[in-house]
């Protein structure tokens, strides 16, 4: 039926050590999306995650007992709703509830969901599963949801373009930590495939890409290379591209979005990944700040909590403490 033996052979497993229900809930929180949780036993229920982040992609590995998770309108925010979550399933089963469409995936299946919109996840016993969190435009820079035909649907890893795709998910997994200064390339090109293979479970053509689109991608491409400069702005950036301001702020009103709002959002996104890092937590909440860009502390607080709704050191301290196992 599928390559999935070869496929779980690449799978780099997760973090050895289990973990109770209340820091699966909070490990799933930092790692994915913000989610509900409920398991009939928690007291015996174990799971273990890992999770790294490269180029604003997430990789993450879980495997856990049965529970499950909901999203909706209240547990969404303006910070997390921008994202797919592509999951492969290895062992055991899930069932992914979003659109009016349930998919049941069990090993060898994968499917998509968006974190911009109301989602019920039931796990079975004996789950495991790798999945990758990307931003919408890492797709697509358009304003239009093209994949909205395809969440929660069901897709089997087939040889021929989804074996390669999730060959290279797995083996980009397994590596992150040796890519080095390859990582943002290797990372956009597996976003390429990944690209590809999606736009290809659509079942009809896929419009070519027009010159707008290109140009806003390689826009997008400049701001992530370039958050760190704190006079990051419009005008800058239509000066690089050989633009008039007004024909920039023109190309991004077709995303429904403006170049300011693009530069905060994926500065707090930056900070938001660097904060819930356990590797990070002896840098102060103020340094991540401006090595993103933010102009002083106050300012990183204001925009940070507005978008969030949490303070910098609320965040972190609600992503990395948990109670004691």
């Amino acid at each position: 039926m599928t390559s999935l033996t070869a496929l779980t052979e690449q799978y780099a497993g997760v973090a050895p050590r289990p973990i109770s229900f209340t820091s699966w809930a909070d490990a799933v929180r930092r790692s994915v999306l913000s989610f509900d949780f409920d398991c009939d036993r928690p007291d015996r229920f174990t799971g273990r995650v890992r999770d790294r982040h490269l180029h604003g992609v997430s990789f993450v590995d879980m495997a856990s007992g049965r529970h499950a998770a909901y999203r909706d309108h209240r547990t969404i925010r303006a910070a997390d709703a921008g994202f797919y979550v592509l999951t492969l399933q290895l062992s055991g089963d899930i069932r992914i509830a979003q659109d009016g469409r349930v998919a049941v995936l069990t090993p060898g299946l994968f499917a998509l969901y968006d974190s911009g919109k109301p989602a019920t996840l039931t796990v079975g016993d004996d789950y495991r599963s790798t999945c990758i969190r990307f931003p919408k435009t890492a797709i697509t820079p358009r304003q239009d949801d093209p994949l909205g035909e395809i969440t929660a649907r069901a897709f089997e890893c087939a040889p021929g373009l989804t074996d390669t795709v999730w060959s290279t998910v797995l083996s980009v997994n397994r590596n992150l930590e040796s890519l080095g200064v390859h990582g943002p390339t290797t990372v956009r090109s597996l976003m390429t495939l990944v690209g590809a293979m999606l736009r290809g479970e659509l079942g009809h053509a896929v419009p070519a890409r027009s010159p707008h689109e290109d140009l806003l991608e390689r826009i997008l491409g400049y701001i992530d290379a370039n958050l760190a400069d704190a006079d990051l702005g419009p005008a800058r950036i239509a000066a690089a591209h050989f633009l008039s301001p007004r024909s920039l702020h023109a190309l991004f009103e077709r995303t429904g979005t403006t170049v300011s709002r693009c530069i905060r959002e994926r500065r707090v996104e930056r900070c938001r990944l660097d904060l819930a890092d356990p590797a990070l937590t002896h840098v102060p909440a103020s340094a991540i700040g401006a090595r993103r860009g933010f102009s002083g502390a106050s300012h990183f607080g204001q925009v940070f909590k507005r978008e969030t709704g949490l303070t910098p050191a609320e965040f972190r301290r609600q992503t990395l403490t948990g109670p004691a196992e």
